[in-house]
């Protein structure tokens, strides 16, 4: 398995997570606490030292490689309509943010502050840092004229602290869909290397 393909496999299953996620919180109002901390510290890792250090090592690999597989091994069957709707959407969103370089500065500011706080109180999902980071969202990719549209329940999407923990899932989702593009990925793989990718993820789930 070549490095681009193990890497470009990694960054896809982050995005299929924080799909998944999102669809979970707007549906259940409901998220694992080590969920959301896995995905923020990818978000927050602004300086990573390895490809695997932005993925927090291997340790948390196998709960993200799940909807990824699934997903590639009944081409996009056996996930949600709305998990491959945000997927997509994640994706897009990602490369028009890339083309918009003053709110890729303004993402880029907003994050060393979200930093900031994360080790002022020394929590990935303290509230103060998971609003932080819901803001650097809306002040960035939210100003695009692509928006991610989420569906579920109205009373959860409707509840502050839900909301500013689905902005901060997508944050994670857009930030691997980045790590996917720098890696080589583009959305025709999905079709034309499904089995390739397949292979890659399976071949990473045996090694988490």
């Amino acid at each position: 398995m070549s490095t681009n393909f193990s890497h470009q496999t990694m960054a896809l299953s982050g995005i299929f997570q924080a799909a998944s996620l999102v669809d979970q919180l707007a549906k259940s109002g409901q998220l694992e606490n080590d969920q959301l901390t896995n995905a923020v510290k990818t978000v927050l890792n602004l300086q990573p030292s390895s490809y695997d250090d932005v993925f927090n090592g291997l340790n948390s690999l196998e709960h993200r490689l799940t909807g990824l597989n699934t997903a590639l091994d009944r081409n996009g069957q056996g996930v949600g309509r709305e998990v491959l709707q945000y997927a997509m959407a994640i994706i897009a969103v990602q490369a028009k943010l890339s083309k918009r370089t003053d709110l890729v500065d303004e993402l880029a500011k907003a994050l060393t502050r979200t930093a900031d706080q994360q080790r002022y109180f020394d929590s990935y999902t303290h509230e103060a840092v998971i609003g932080s980071a819901a803001r650097c969202y809306e002040n960035s990719i939210s100003q695009l004229n692509f928006r991610i549209r989420v569906t579920g329940n109205p009373t959860h999407l409707q509840n502050p602290k839900v909301a500013e923990k689905v902005r901060t899932l997508l944050l994670y989702g857009v930030r691997c869909a980045l790590l996917w593009q720098q890696s080589g990925g583009r959305r025709w793989h999905l079709m034309w290397y499904r089995e390739k990718l397949l292979r890659a993820a399976q071949a990473l789930s045996d090694v988490a």
